[in-house]
Order: C-alpha cells, then sequence, then structure tokens
C-alpha cells in the first residue's frame, strides 16, 4: 500500500513539474491550432449538387489551411521576440 502511495505521489510530482515548465509558446501554439480545427469542424459545408459541395469543402480546406498558417507565423513570431506585440496578443489570447 505504501509503495502504491509513493508511485501516486511521484506520478503526480512529475505532471506538476511537466506542467509548470511547459513552454508557453508551444501550449499558444497549440490551442490555436485546436481552436482552428474546431471551428473548422463546426462549419457546415451546405451545397444542393456535388459541385456546390465539392466548392464548400474547398473553402473550408483552405481556411483550415489559413487559420494553422497564422498559428504558425504566431509561433515564429514569439521565436524571434517574445517580448513583441504580436507574441503578448497571442499569448494573452491563447493562454
Amino acid at each position: 500500500m505504501k509503495t502504491l502511495f509513493a508511485l501516486l505521489l511521484l506520478g503526480a510530482l512529475g505532471v506538476g513539474i511537466w506542467w509548470m515548465t511547459r513552454d508557453p509558446v508551444q501550449v499558444a501554439y497549440d490551442k490555436c491550432v485546436r481552436a482552428v480545427n474546431h471551428k473548422m469542424e463546426q462549419s457546415v459545408s451546405n451545397g444542393n449538387n456535388a459541385l456546390e459541395q465539392a466548392m464548400a469543402d474547398a473553402v473550408k480546406g483552405i481556411g483550415s489551411t489559413m487559420g494553422i498558417a497564422v498559428c504558425e507565423a504566431m509561433r515564429e513570431s514569439c521565436e524571434a521576440d517574445r517580448d513583441g506585440p504580436v507574441c503578448k496578443a497571442a499569448l494573452a489570447q491563447f493562454q
């Protein structure tokens, strides 16, 4: 029983250390990508025929690609200058 408690305590400590040492830029990037993916999943591609459906799906794909590109640009901006306005805004939005 003591061994199990010690293992649980050690595991909780490890998770706590990992949680406190995460890179805030990577956390913001991951949240940004999840937000883009969530919005794209919520969007509905309605079309009356196959051509309209295909066009709607293509626009949805372009939107996803552009959104993820913005997330990557935000991450690159933070890597270049963590005190810059783009990085500060991104960290404030996605923290």
